[in-house]
């Protein structure tokens, strides 16, 4: 490669949304919450088109950086040129146009470092927050989150100033022209910011801190390495990879964390931020993947968060579970943990999600609510119910907004069933693995032959008339799906894909399905994207922009049809994932999109977490290599990178192979896949899908 993995990473990239959410340039370690980013203004939706900078973040703290003279904080906003500014993972320099000043940033795990040219005034702002002077440093305690959380801030400047406090601001003034700051935070106290201040910011400088952390990039982004295809595939995919290292945040502080789930603090590592129902599907499995042992480490703190608060988090925060989505995904990472050798705590995790699935509502966006007569309709009767066209919601807990989507809460929860049933099976709770197995065949109740779409039932198991596939449920679907439609839903079981395949009657017909739902058009873009504004990345009916629809090109593997999953993957990749500012075609959701396409780049991907196996396609280059425990696997496809997108035939670890799925044991072993590539299909290989 003619640069090295960081070197490629283009914080750019998706900093236009194609409708809802940009992404927005960041400079941080992986996995750290001390992120540095320009915040610009006006608040733009689309971090691309922003053309002022308002101040730079030091965790609640903004810092704005102003030229030597009697100004205020908002006299010094400043246009910058978004073209001009050099953006990293590892540091960030803006230049200021109106001011003059020059701007470098650079983080530590828990710390910031700023350097500025031309600067001769600093305004520090927090809202609530108590600024200290001290002998050798300002000392900052600001709020920021509920119940109580407080951060603690050590700051420090590398040249001589003057310091002036006020209700919720510090202005220092009086800069050289070229003058570092250094600031560290705890969640637990001064001291504990003045800990970290020495072990991670004394005698560092901004060259010397963004080569550390630079280094740190390299170490994992390096942990892929590809070669073939051209520099803007590089780019998109290291920034891919990049984004996908976002969260969890890690909250430990050098052998002890504050924790929001019992305002505690406790001795240990701690790690906390995560959107499951976003990122259990392949941001997890890819972290799972190249950090098994920080992986371990997030399993702990799932299981450390389900016994600090009484119940396991489906979207946990720095301040405990937000209710946000629907399902109890966190039974999809310890059974996938479970499959693929991952250690962790499984029997208290267990009662977490045991307690989940049969005692807490599995209404969307509520939380830790007791369950009720719709939980009992689908423990009794194997789906949740919907309220008929025009009926009015009755259960006091039901989000206005969100709706019950109760399709999709039954697809779901029937996934998160089978996943709890695998720790069961593991744990010999024999009983609990029944119970779970049966259920996790629910999706089937759901499932409305004549129409051959999933649809909605009431409690009483009729199912609703009228139901259009297409525009149903109101806003997002959300009275029966979430987000989109039952063309995406129709394939939401991961699980049982041989069987979802024989509901809807054999391989032909689910092949037939899946290319209804790429060609398939919208009735109009602009009133079904006003219907469904988070199913972006439209083909046909797929939608590449929403996490729903991510497993559903590698269906075509499991009904020996694997070519036709070669065809589309290659063709979503290429439209939806480029070097560009419009280059991830719907929210990021953390990580969430982007994961998918650093596993689906390299010819892999998760379809199911809990069992231990990939779908295999085309990958985006000619060799890739993969760090693994035992060393190292290779995938060579000669002819990739050159746009070749059909497997004639593979070998792996030089013998015949012909099934259209890699288990996690062999790539982890070390040892290589070599795939010869084609530009037409071979309808031969691959077509074998048995264990």
């Amino acid at each position: 490669m003619s640069k090295s993995p960081a070197e490629y990473v283009n914080p750019y990239i998706g900093t236009i949304g194609h409708l809802l959410t940009s992404t927005r340039p960041v400079t941080a370690l992986p996995h750290s919450w001390a992120r540095i980013f320009p915040t610009v203004t006006p608040n733009v939706m689309d971090y691309y088109t922003a053309e002022k900078v308002s101040s730079f973040p030091a965790g609640p703290v903004e810092i704005t950086f102003a030229p030597d003279c009697a100004c205020s904080a908002e006299s010094a906003v400043s246009r910058f040129d978004v073209a001009a500014v050099d953006s990293h993972p590892y540091s960030l320099s803006v230049y200021l146009e109106d001011t003059d000043v020059t701007v470098h940033g650079t983080t530590s795990m828990h710390g910031f470092l700023y350097r500025s040219e031309g600067a001769g005034k600093l305004f520090l702002r927090a809202r609530d927050a108590r600024f200290t002077q001290t002998e050798n440093a300002l000392l900052v305690e600001a709020p920021e989150g509920r119940d109580g959380r407080r951060a603690f801030l050590r700051v420090n400047l590398s040249c001589p100033c003057s310091a002036e406090i006020r209700e919720g601001e510090a202005v220092l003034s009086g800069l050289s022209p070229v003058c570092e700051l250094r600031a560290s935070m705890s969640y637990i106290s001064h001291e504990k910011a003045a800990e970290i201040y020495d072990r991670e910011l004394s005698g560092e400088n901004f060259a010397s801190l963004s080569a550390a952390s630079k280094a740190v990039w390299e170490d994992l982004l390096g942990r892929v390495r590809i070669s073939g295809g051209t520099e803007d595939q590089k780019t998109a995919y290291y920034t891919a990879l990049y984004r996908s290292f976002g969260k969890m945040f890690d909250y430990g502080e050098y052998g002890s964390y504050y924790s929001g789930y019992d305002g505690q603090i406790h001795d240990g590592e701690f790690y906390t931020t995560d959107q499951l129902w976003d990122s259990f599907r392949s941001m997890h499995p890819l972290q799972l993947l190249l950090e098994p042992d920080r992986h371990a480490v997030m399993l702990q703190s799932y299981a450390d968060m389900y016994t600090q608060s009484g119940a396991m988090p489906s979207f946990p925060s720095p301040d405990g579970d937000r209710p946000c989505m629907l399902g109890f995904h966190a039974a999809s990472l310890f059974a996938d943990a479970l499959a693929k050798g991952i250690p962790a705590d499984f029997e208290t995790a267990y009662r977490g999600i045991r307690r989940n699935a049969t005692e807490i509502s599995m209404l969307p966006w509520v939380g830790d609510r007791p369950a009720g007569e719709l939980e009992k309709c689908y423990y009794e009767k194997g789906f949740y119910p919907a309220l008929e066209e025009g009926q009015k919601e009755w259960i006091a807990d039901a989000h206005s907004f969100e709706r019950r989507q109760a399709v999709a809460v039954t697809l779901e929860h029937a996934y998160d069933d089978w996943c709890a049933a695998q720790l069961a099976k593991k744990l010999g709770y024999d009983e609990d693995y029944a119970l779970f197995m049966n259920r996790a065949k629910n999706y089937r109740n759901v499932y409305n032959r004549e129409i051959g779409f999933m649809a909605p039932k009431n409690a009483a198991g009729k199912w609703i008339t009228p139901y259009d596939p297409m525009r149903g449920g109101g806003q997002g679907g959300r009275a029966y799906f979430a987000e989109c439609n039952a063309y995406t839903f129709n394939f939401s079981v991961w699980h049982d894909v041989e069987g979802l395949a024989q509901l809807m009657g054999g391989p032909d017909a689910m092949a037939d399905r899946l290319d209804e739902l790429f060609t398939t058009p919208a009735p109009g873009k602009y009133g079904f994207l006003d219907q469904f504004p988070d199913s972006t990345g439209l083909m046909g009916m797929f939608c590449m922009g929403n996490e729903p629809s991510f497993h559903i090109p590698y269906f075509y593997n499991y009904i020996g049809r694997p070519w036709m999953t070669q065809r589309r993957l290659r063709a979503i990749m290429d439209l939806w994932f480029t070097n560009s500012p419009l280059g991830i075609c719907g929210d990021e959701d953390s990580g969430a999109m982007s994961s998918w396409f650093a596993f689906s780049a390299l010819g892999l991907y998760p379809v199911c977490p809990g069992k231990p196996d990939y779908a295999l396609s085309s990958p985006l280059f000619d060799e890739i290599r993969i760090k693994v425990p035992d060393g190292t696997f290779t995938i060579r496809a000669e002819g990739a990178g050159q746009g070749l997108r059909y497997i004639q035939s593979a070998s792996l670890n030089g013998k015949p192979y012909d099934r259209p799925f890699l288990t996690h044991r062999d790539l982890t072993a070390g040892g290589e896949l070599t795939l010869e590539m084609g530009s037409r299909p071979n309808k031969t290989w691959g077509v074998n899908t048995a264990g």
